[in-house]
């Protein structure tokens, strides 16, 4: 090593460094405080959340990805609610029936109620 350049290692600036493997030993030391913890207290310990991956994607990516899936499920939403069909053939004949139904229900009640007007009009004149 030359004496001109100081050395990462040795001294102030090195020592402030952590290495990966100290992070991962830190890390494991703690959740097994955690499980010994939730041991002594009989429970089983909260599942961990997962660390995110690193995402090499800038901010804005990140909001107009978020965005675009939101939109997404709120057209899928939207598009199941608006859903229209033709009605079949079965369909049509069924509903024509019942209207016929009704209608030739109005139709003998507007009769019977003009005969029962009539007899009345007959009895009282």
């Amino acid at each position: 090593m030359e004496d001109g350049l100081p050395s990462v290692s040795v001294g102030g600036v090195g020592s402030r460094f952590i290495s990966q493997n100290d992070l991962e030993e830190a890390k494991a030391r703690r959740e097994d405080q955690w499980k010994a913890a939730y041991a002594r207290l009989g429970q089983v310990p909260p599942p961990q959340p997962v660390e995110d991956s690193f995402d090499g994607r800038s901010l804005a990516e990140k909001l107009a990805a978020n965005r675009a899936a939101k939109q997404e499920e709120w057209e899928e939403k939207t598009k199941l609610a608006n859903q229209f069909r033709a009605l079949e053939e079965d369909e049509i004949m069924f509903l024509d029936s019942i209207r016929e139904k009704q209608a030739e229900e109005e139709r003998l009640r507007k009769a019977q109620d003009g005969e029962e007007l009539s007899d009345f009009r007959n009895c009282c004149s």
